[in-house]
């Protein structure tokens, strides 16, 4: 018998011969390649190092079939010089798969994302700034019948814990969802998963190095003219993540609401969740993701074990030319323990086709142990379009930090972004900062970008960057500081 990773083995072989060229029969001569590539080469003038990252994705699809595949190369010149702080083979293939798909039916085997709801009983995503992946190699189908859909997947993954052990996870899951009438859709899901630790150095004992449970979660979505309303349950049952040694019932929550006044919108969520934090579980966290840089940094990380709390924001448009917006979060564990809470507001404004800005303000404070770091943060921006043809960017942020240690300091960001023409684009980015823990206190980043066509782009840049804590759907990555030359490449084809 052929085994399905033979079968998969001999797709992907036949999409490359495919897109070298080789000849195939007539019934099978109209095929679609597509396929991306992007490089960045850094060179760290502090730590004498550098680093070449390459990504290269391609997907051909003939009829019902489509195949594909992603390649990477990290290429480093001084192992101890690795700026993505992850152990990552020199290259390798990331993920490839083999897909069929016809009518209401699509079968895929290989590496795979699956989102089930909204994240409580299952999401495999790949973030890749934050170098965070949660692909599942296996199978994954789903059949729609019209008024409802199933999706079927079964996938495993490893996770490298340390230099010595490694954990595979197992992952088997169903979902069926329903939308009986216009104004609802239904969902129900359960997700089987496992995971079983290898160490080389030491011998684990199957409390430790074993864990398998189970996650139901059932949702309803209701549209009642201008109200929206969600909701969806998920209940765990199973072994202790930790030691093994006792069952855990778990639980999350979620809710969330939108209703459109005309003069006014109101967004609301609340979310309780309580021992269900797992690798492949990506709930909302209920907290304002923020485009600016130091907000962002100042972004609480939920803890999916013990945390309960509410996202509330309002915006009100002010005739055609001016909006505001506000809100506030807060985060309690389930004994009512302040965790987190934040108040920000926005008002975005145009004067007349030609510009557009927004200024912005959060305070926000963390708790932990009964003390807190608290982040007062502002921030503008300006954006103007000459009538000579190019156009002018100018952000600026700045905040104060009391940690919890009871020092303050204060941070700045100030940028201007040129658009001359010609699919040119100039940045300079300014960073401050009056903190006595950075080893230096002043950054400057210049970059040259040039589109040379629709589907190509060069940017280079030279000068200093600042580390920091970036923060993206609930996942955090704490970048180190750059100081050196960038060059990236960005292509489509």
């Amino acid at each position: 018998m052929t085994r399905p990773s033979s079968l998969l083995a001999a797709a992907l072989a036949a999409a490359a011969l495919i897109l070298m060229g080789a000849p195939l029969p007539a019934a099978a001569q109209e095929v679609t390649a597509r396929g991306s590539l992007t490089g960045e080469y850094l060179y760290n003038l502090v730590e004498d190092g550098s680093v070449f990252d390459g990504r290269v994705e391609l997907d051909a699809e003939t009829g019902p079939f489509l195949v594909g595949i992603v390649y990477r190369a990290y290429q480093l010149s001084d192992p101890d010089y690795n700026p993505a702080l992850k152990d990552i083979p020199a290259s390798e293939i990331k993920h490839r798969f083999a897909e069929f798909h016809k009518d209401a039916l699509s079968v895929r085997a290989g590496h795979f994302f699956s989102t089930f709801g909204k994240g409580l009983a299952l999401r495999s995503y790949e973030e890749i700034d934050l170098e965070h992946d949660t692909v599942l190699d296996g199978i994954l189908a789903s059949y729609d019948l019209g008024v409802a859909s199933v999706t079927a997947l079964s996938g495993i993954a490893s996770e490298d814990l340390s230099p010595s052990r490694e954990r595979n996870h197992t992952v088997r899951g169903v979902e069926v969802t329903a939308s009986p009438w216009e104004w609802a859709s239904l969902g129900g899901r359960a997700v089987e998963r496992s995971w079983e630790d290898d160490d080389e150095d030491v011998a684990l004992p199957d409390s430790l190095a074993l864990f398998e449970d189970v996650v139901l979660s059932g949702q309803a979505e209701l549209w009642l003219g201008p109200v929206s309303v969600s909701a969806e349950y998920a209940g765990r049952s199973g072994e202790n993540p930790e030691t093994g040694l006792e069952s855990l019932q778990g639980h999350a929550t979620y809710l969330s609401g939108t209703a459109d006044l005309g003069w006014a919108t109101l967004f609301g969520e609340v979310k309780d969740y309580e021992d269900f934090a797992h690798r492949f579980v990506n709930p909302p966290t209920c907290v304002r993701e923020h485009p600016w840089t130091l907000m962002n940094r100042a972004t609480y990380e939920i803890d999916l074990d013990d945390e309960r709390g509410f996202l509330a924001e309002g915006t009100v448009p002010i005739g055609e030319q001016v909006s505001l917006t506000g809100g506030a979060s807060e985060a309690r564990d389930q004994n009512s323990d302040l965790a987190h809470w934040e108040m920000f507001g926005t008002v975005a404004y145009s004067i007349g086709e030609s510009a557009t800005g927004s200024f912005a303000a959060s305070r926000s404070r963390e708790y932990l142990l009964g003390k807190f770091t608290e982040h007062v943060i502002g921030a503008a921006d300006l954006d103007v379009d000459f009538a000579s043809g190019f156009s002018l960017g100018v952000v600026a942020e700045a905040g104060t930090t009391d940690d919890v240690t009871g020092i303050q300091y204060e941070d700045y960001i100030a940028s201007v972004t040129w658009y001359p023409g010609g699919g040119v684009t100039v940045s300079h980015v300014f960073e401050a900062t009056t903190s006595e823990l950075e080893t230096r206190t002043t950054w400057l980043m210049s970059e040259v970008k040039k589109s040379i066509t629709d589907d190509l782009e060069v940017a280079l840049a030279a000068g200093a960057e600042r580390g920091g804590k970036k923060c993206a759907g609930g996942v955090c990555y704490f970048e180190p500081e750059f100081e050196g030359v960038r060059l990236r490449l960005n292509a489509f084809f």
